[in-house]
């Protein structure tokens, strides 16, 4: 066997023993500790955040966003035998959802923000980026249990971003109704295109696809730059640059990373031809993005320099996902990047300060920015984890 062939299969085995081990901390430590001890049975919600004693932090509003990740996580993790209560607790958070955030057991009229302590509405605002979570939950919970209503809910809340957080003119989304900022972020709508495809796999032929395929359009059309190929975070309202400076050039290499995965399931679900945008949106994460410790800086200014040098841990999952969709690609060096993200997650953010628990956002030089463990965060680590145990991790017979 010659050089090549022989650092192939070392990379490839490094990416089976990282995929193996991570995907054996979620589900023997994390998922145990955020199933049971991160959910607060009095609401039948998941909590907000952990301080960093592993206690939950239960005095301070729970967004409709995290249910819903959480929602997400736990019933991904029943379908896949990771999680024996992830059902019942997926099911349980998705009916106090509806109860809460909604009004009169319906989410026509949208899901609020957020809730307090007591259950009671804290936050009324509509967030465009919690209604495109809100459609993931749903579309997972649904591949797990079949429940019809869990589609009915999928089409009041798409009929209520069309009416209410739709921008008709420009195209794409506005981050809040009532609307009071008409700039432009691509974030919401990466989220909402997530949770098309997983909609139109999870019950197809309700027009999820077509709706896939207008964000993908407008990705295209105005959020990716040619030159010098790159996925711009904010725009003002028509598209044009974000008049303030220090946005107007923005990229994050983690959204790039996200948008590669998400792009391959497109492509696969549609059956249309978008792979130059994966490579390019690929090659200036990894060159731009990366630092010499190996880690994923935050931010990168269009002229490429580092705007924000700390790092926050779900880029390194995003960066796994990533991995995962250009390996099935024939990529001969995705398994030795997934092995690299895999081993930073593992280095710098798991696992501490308690078991089951991470660092969510550390400084260039390593240290810990935020005093708390969002849960939120568990939505892209478990992610990473059934994509990278799917690509690297032999098959059962």
């Amino acid at each position: 066997m010659n050089e090549a062939l022989l650092k192939e299969a070392a990379d490839l085995s490094a990416a089976r023993v990282a995929a193996a081990a991570f995907r054996g901390w979620i589900t023997n430590v994390a998922l145990p500790l955020w199933g049971a001890e991160g959910f607060d049975k009095r609401l039948g919600l998941f909590d907000e955040r952990f301080d960093f004693d592993g206690r939950p932090i239960r005095d301070v509003p729970r967004r409709a966003m995290t249910q819903a990740r959480q929602i997400y996580v736990f019933s991904q993790a029943a379908e896949l035998g990771w999680s024996a209560d992830g059902g019942r607790l997926a099911e349980a958070a998705m009916a106090s959802l509806v109860r809460l955030y909604g009004a009169d057991g319906s989410l026509a009229n949208g899901v609020a923000f957020s809730v307090g302590a007591d259950g009671a509405v804290a936050s009324a605002v509509r967030d465009s980026y919690a209604h495109a979570f809100v459609l993931f939950a749903l579309a997972a919970l649904h591949r797990l249990n079949g429940d019809p209503r869990l589609l009915a809910h999928a089409d009041d809340v798409a009929r209520f971003v069309d009416a209410s957080l739709t921008d008709e003119t420009y195209g794409g989304l506005y981050d809040r109704f009532p609307v009071d900022d008409r700039a432009k972020r691509q974030n919401p709508l990466m989220h909402l295109l997530e949770a098309c495809l997983a909609l139109e796999e999870a019950a197809p032929g309700r027009g999820f696809l077509e709706r896939a395929k207008k964000i993908v359009d407008l990705f295209r059309a105005r959020l990716f730059a040619a030159d010098p190929g790159v996925l711009l975070e904010h725009f003002a309202q028509d598209w044009s640059p974000h008049p303030d400076p220090a946005k107007a050039g923005i990229f994050e290499p983690g959204h790039h990373f996200e948008w590669v995965w998400l792009l391959s399931q497109y492509e696969r679900l549609s059956g249309e031809g978008v792979f130059p945008f994966i490579l390019q949106l690929h090659q200036s994460a990894l060159r731009r993005g990366v630092a010499a410790d190996g880690l994923i800086v935050d931010e990168i200014d269009r002229d490429m320099r580092v705007a924000k040098p700390s790092h926050r841990v779900w880029p390194h999952a995003e960066a796994v996902k990533a991995a995962a969709a250009m390996a099935d690609r024939g990529d001969a060096g995705a398994p030795r990047f997934a092995a690299d993200m895999i081993g930073a997650l593992t280095s710098t953010f798991l696992g501490r300060p308690f078991a089951g628990g991470w660092i969510d956002h550390v400084s260039a030089d390593g240290e810990p920015i935020v005093a708390f463990a969002p849960s939120s965060t568990l939505y892209h680590l478990a992610f990473a984890a059934v994509e990278a145990s799917k690509a690297f991790e032999p098959k059962s017979a």
